[in-house]
């Protein structure tokens, strides 16, 4: 991230009008969407970051490819952010929103880990536990890694909680080093 205060300034202020407005979860909607297409499109990212290009061009642009698609709001946020010349934060600005959007709405994410694919009956059974855990609506993302042997690790934002064997077996390992034989 370039800038992570002006992309929290940024971020805040759409948020703040979008709840004003009451189409906050549609501009997250469609800001993770313009995000989408923006990181598939080099032309168009050259182009809005072009100091050639004239302002007037930039948002002729943006309201033809997003116009009809996205919230009064958001179309007039991306002019905003070419009228101040920060629409190459916007890809920055769009990881904040929606990180403060999820904070907002009460959701946290917890990357689960697991040496093999996660059944579906056990990924409830681990989200119903962790909805209890946070308090919060929790937003399973799963992620396979042999190394763990079993178990399962959980990261909920800075927070990891740890049942995997590799991890289980190194604790074990330091405690029979540390034991004194006679």
């Amino acid at each position: 991230m370039r800038d992570r205060k002006v992309a929290t300034r940024y971020a805040e202020a759409l948020l703040i009008s979008a709840k004003a407005e009451g189409v906050l979860l549609e501009v997250a909607e469609s800001f993770a969407a313009v995000m989408e297409i923006t990181a598939d499109n080099r032309d168009l990212l050259i182009f809005m970051h072009s100091p050639q290009v004239r302002t007037e061009e930039k948002k002729e642009l943006l309201k033809t490819v997003f116009g009809a698609k996205v919230e009064t709001v958001l179309l007039n946020f991306f002019y905003l952010l070419v009228d101040r010349n920060r629409i190459e934060n916007v890809q920055d600005i769009g990881e904040v929103f929606a990180d403060l959007v999820e904070q907002d709405q009460n959701i946290v994410r917890a990357l689960v880990t697991t040496a093999i694919a996660l059944p579906d009956d056990l990924a409830a059974s681990l989200k119903t536990k962790l909805v209890a855990y946070t308090g919060a609506d929790v937003i399973l993302e799963k992620k396979t890694d042999p190394a763990v042997l079993g178990g399962v690790c959980v990261k909920i934002g800075n927070r990891v909680l740890d049942g995997t064997v590799r991890t289980n077996l190194a604790q074990l390992g330091k405690q029979l080093g540390a034991a004194r034989v006679h």
